[in-house]
């Protein structure tokens, strides 16, 4: 009898139970557990260099199988198989059950179990559109961004611009020897846009990304028209590109004058980078987190002021309102097999929650929280997802302007913060471009693009209150030995000054 039946969600599927058949079947009676994850991304890509010259790749796949083993006693052995057929496979997990059995006693807590094990599939089904048709939109879409840049750019100035798009279909099986079957499959469009602009002897430099998990109607229609989404965001970013034009540094002077940062939604890498890596359960109990010992137990317990809420997972808004469909790093299921739920990692500025895998929850005695993700058939890792800061209660959001502002006497509204440095302290990013705060009123002085540096533990103590709703779609990309779709945002922060926070020209 098969262990593995009911209906296929994915157009491979049949291919991947008859693999991980064998491959249980072959581990029966010679391991305690084994679980796997089968991973298959097809893609097409376009891209437009600064010359104009223009490349497709119509179609592309890569695939990989990793399947995790645990002994009676413990010891634990992850495999990477790439794609082989079965009796490769076979093959294989001999060598690793071997490898298996040689390895001393470890750890013997159990992996945190996989809770609400009866669904089976997560995700819409897509599949890529035919060549010939994926050849025309991507057209489409790089006329329509030539005619926009080129509507938009003012007399006297020459615009130049790099393209890199591309649109995938990520499909994965997750299962285990007891019988677990779940399935995943996620759409996923993503574009990066590099526009330089020249009015002698002034030139700058602006980056806009936009990513959904949509088809191709995400960045382009069928008609040729950019999606309502890439055009506001390729215009915001034109309109940010032409004022840096007449942009300048910060003077030493007003420096020392200034007395709040805001950090914009798209300036809030650092929330990722410097703070959201150290809630992840791997590294706290490898003892390389910078804001917990490898117990677990926070080195400060109180890391914001009462203000902040910081959250990863499928975004929610300030009132904890799931907002479906939003977030470049959403996923339905990890790696392992278990729903992602959002975590609160700071409530009221104190320490919730840390972001756990099976393994690292079996350690700490608690629930995974589906933070276990891997690439390709590469072994799982504590990952993040989307995340977020967040008004802790209402009570510190306004959605008026002129109150979030008032009584700044010299600020800076910074926006768009991509790249940077990471220590085991903080990090430093590169802020696209700013704008003075004056008496508490936005100016149109904007300022050249500059260096924030960020001191994890101090930085979000002097938030002060929040400003308009939560926007949780600027995309990234988070590398950990591995690569993984991530969301930075949140809703608009305002910071007194501090000396874990700072801006250099």
């Amino acid at each position: 009898m098969p262990r593995f039946d009911g209906p296929q969600n994915l157009n491979h599927e049949g291919p991947v139970r008859a693999l991980l058949e064998t491959a249980f079947a072959a581990l029966e009676g010679r391991v305690a557990a084994a679980d796997a994850c089968f991973e298959r991304v097809t893609r097409t890509e376009a891209s437009r260099q600064i010359d104009g010259k223009r490349a497709l790749l119509p179609f592309a796949v890569k695939s990989g199988l990793v399947m995790r083993l645990v002994a009676e006693a413990g010891q634990r052995l992850e495999v990477s198989l790439g794609d082989l057929s079965p009796m490769e496979a076979r093959m294989r997990l001999d060598e690793a059950v071997a490898m298996l059995s040689v390895q001393p006693a470890a750890d013997a807590r159990a992996l945190a179990p996989v809770p609400r094990r009866e669904r089976r599939h997560f995700g819409p089904h897509a599949d890529l559109p035919e060549a010939t048709v994926l050849a025309s939109r991507w057209e489409k879409l790089l006329d329509a961004l030539e005619q926009a840049i080129s509507a938009a750019t003012p007399a006297g100035v020459t615009v130049i611009h790099r393209v890199r798009a591309y649109l995938q279909i990520e499909d994965k099986v997750v299962a285990d020897m007891d019988g677990l079957w779940r399935t995943q499959s996620l759409p996923q469009a993503f574009i990066r846009i590099e526009l330089q602009a020249q009015r002698e002897p002034a030139r700058s430099r602006f980056v806009v990304s936009h990513g959904a998990l949509t088809g191709l109607d995400a960045l382009v229609t069928a008609d040729g028209k950019l999606s309502a989404g890439l055009g506001r965001d390729l215009k915001v970013g034109l309109e940010r590109l032409f004022a840096l034009l007449g942009a300048r540094a910060l003077t030493p002077e007003e420096r020392r004058r200034l007395t709040h940062y805001v950090l914009d939604p798209s300036a809030m890498v650092f929330i990722h980078e410097a703070c959201g890596h150290n809630f992840e359960a791997d590294l706290i109990q490898q003892g390389s987190s910078g804001l917990f010992e490898a117990d677990g137990t926070p080195v400060d317990p109180m890391l914001a002021s009462p203000a902040v809420r910081l959250v990863d997972g499928p975004p929610v808004d300030a009132q904890g309102r799931l907002l479906h469909g939003v977030g470049f790093g959403t996923q339905f299921i990890d790696d392992e097999g278990v729903e992602v739920e959002p975590v609160i990692l700071l409530d009221h500025g104190r320490v919730a929650h840390v972001l756990h895998n099976r393994e690292t929850a079996g350690r700490f005695g608690v629930q995974s929280n589906g933070r276990g993700f891997s690439e390709l058939g590469q072994p799982r890792l504590v990952r993040m997802t989307n995340t977020y800061l967040l008004p802790a209660d209402p009570s510190f959001l306004t959605q008026d302007r002129a109150a979030f502002l008032q009584g700044i006497q010299l600020g800076l509204w910074l926006e768009g913060s991509h790249g940077g440095e990471v220590t085991g302290d903080g990090m430093s990013t590169t802020i696209q471009a700013a704008r003075l705060i004056r008496d508490g009123v936005l100016t149109d002085e904007w300022l050249m693009p500059c260096t924030l540096s960020v001191r994890t533990r101090g930085a979000l103590k002097t938030v002060e209150r929040f400003h308009g709703d939560p926007v949780i779609d600027r995309p990234g990309f988070c590398g950990k030995g591995q690569a993984k779709t991530v969301t930075v945002g949140g809703c608009a922060a305002r910071l007194s000054v501090t000396e874990a926070i700072s801006v250099a020209w």
